[in-house]
């Protein structure tokens, strides 16, 4: 199975429309684009290499794309809402996701995943130009390198995430033939991600620039830093790769640990300007009165708290907890709006509130990437290495004493109770970060309730272009744990 001309075209056209926003193309347009001329011009590629970032965390932030569906599919967050595919994806017993053209919420899928190749195909590009032997200077000063290493930085952070989202992929680089790319596995997808990121580390590591800071919106980067949230990066994905708990156990933590103590000192957290970046995402799922956080989170907190919502429609009592968040970052509501005909299991009393993110004007820093997910990841790294003690360290001076004002662990928890700690810790922590990780961490640990698809299909739209056949994943009758998940989470009843 190979990806076809016609695709590659599309994703050229898509490109240049979709950076031309920020500098306009010295290109002819009077028949159409043309590609060797538009990456023939230093400014152009200089362009769209700074485009590059906005262009992945545009896609990435999107209520079009699976974010939403997989955020209450993770019983994190809970909505019954059909917008993005939330109410179906978030079904009980889980049902079949809908592959087809035909689907109400198919666009949806279609966009982000065009959205991506998209980015993928400019950044590929823009290295090939490069690699060309093209030097980038603007306004008398030398910008290759730093034009080099960022774009490595955004073409890894894109075949990252397309590997963890779907189940294929198609590897598109500087190296791609312009038609006829073969087809690939995710963990081959990731294994290419990683490679980007670590050219971006190899560049930052033997050279000095500065990436301007409308780059990244509101933050400049130095090499170094830049080196860091490529190690956070490629941390992640080694970390969330994995569809179950057997290829979870065979995580190189290792490499993982590498990765995490040469990661971030600093949160990614891009400037929100309410007319270029927006964070479509962020507004939807803490817009007031709408989506709200499942009664599992509060559970954790609670664990006289019902993990359900009562079946009778009724509000349970409210909660206690020792977590010092539940009182900082989720926001007690008595009144549901969700439709009782569509299960109670949707269900909840709590708003998430931590971050002052101002639904009126839409204006405030986004948190993508925060040093926590990073601490948490050398927890867990440490933890499945055997270096107990420094795992138990990392918690203890991290956001379980620090924002839950919780007691330390003790100096002789075992692993199971540290590995469980340090879940509860992303469970809590890191809700409304990064894209996906409640349902990574569900995923790799078996705990997406049965039925849930592991990973997405490649769109229907896509296949028929590329006159692939017709598949899909979902249901609990096709629960696999390959494709569809054959776990869960649910306590026992008895």
């Amino acid at each position: 199975m190979k990806i076809k001309y016609i695709i590659a075209l599309t994703l050229f056209l898509f490109t240049v429309g979709f950076t031309s926003c920020t500098k306009e193309l010295d290109v002819d347009y009077k028949n159409k684009p043309n590609k060797d001329i538009v990456f023939s011009d230093q400014g152009n590629v200089y362009s769209i290499a700074k485009s590059s970032f906005y262009n992945w965390f545009m896609a990435n932030n999107s209520s079009i794309s699976p974010r939403m569906g997989m955020w209450v599919a993770a019983d994190q967050g809970t909505c019954s809402w059909a917008n993005s595919g939330m109410y179906h994806l978030s079904m009980e017993p889980r049902i079949p996701f809908n592959n087809t053209t035909s689907y109400t919420y198919a666009y949806i899928f279609e966009t982000y995943y065009s959205d991506m190749y998209a980015t993928l195909n400019q950044t590929a590009n823009v290295l090939k130009a490069l690699n060309k032997g093209m030097e980038i200077d603007i306004n008398g000063s030398d910008k290759t390198d730093l034009t080099r290493a960022f774009t490595y930085f955004v073409h890894g952070i894109t075949m990252g995430y397309l590997s963890m989202v779907y189940d294929k992929v198609f590897i598109v680089n500087e190296n791609s033939p312009e038609t006829d790319i073969p087809i690939s596995t995710y963990q081959e997808g990731t294994q290419e991600a990683l490679k980007s990121l670590d050219k971006c580390i190899e560049i930052c590591n033997s050279s000095s620039f500065t990436v301007p800071d409308d780059w990244i919106n509101g933050s400049s980067y130095s090499s170094s830093e830049l080196a860091q949230l490529a190690s956070s990066f490629a941390a992640r994905f080694l970390v969330y790769m994995p569809r179950n708990k057997a290829e979870n156990d065979q995580t190189d933590w290792g490499r993982v640990l590498n990765y995490a103590n040469n990661g971030i000192e600093r949160p990614l957290s891009p400037y929100m300007d309410n007319t270029t970046w927006i964070s479509w995402f962020r507004i939807y799922t803490v817009r007031p009165g709408w989506a709200r956080i499942d009664c599992r989170i509060i559970n954790l907190m609670d664990s006289r708290y019902p993990w359900r919502f009562p079946d009778n429609g009724h509000n349970p009592p409210k909660p206690q907890s020792d977590d010092h968040r539940l009182q900082t970052d989720f926001t007690y509501n008595s009144v549901n709006n969700m439709k009782p005909e569509r299960g109670y299991y949707h269900f909840s009393n709590y708003e998430y509130t931590r971050y002052p993110y101002a639904i009126s004007t839409r204006i405030g820093e986004v948190n993508d990437f925060i040093v926590a997910e990073n601490d948490l990841i050398k927890a867990e790294a440490n933890a499945r290495l055997g270096n107990l003690a420094e795992a138990i360290n990392i918690v203890n001076n991290g956001s379980r004493t620090q924002r839950g004002l919780l007691p330390p662990l003790s100096s002789n928890t075992n692993i199971k109770n540290l590995l469980k700690a340090i879940f509860y810790e992303r469970d809590i922590e890191l809700i409304q970060t990064g894209f996906g990780i409640a349902f990574f961490d569900m995923r790799r640990r078996n705990m997406l309730q049965p039925g849930t698809p592991l990973h997405f299909p490649i769109p229907a739209k896509e296949l028929m272009v590329m006159n692939m056949p017709l598949y899909t994943f979902g249901g609990v009758e096709n629960a696999d744990g390959i494709n569809t998940s054959n776990g869960g989470w649910f306590p026992n009843k008895n």
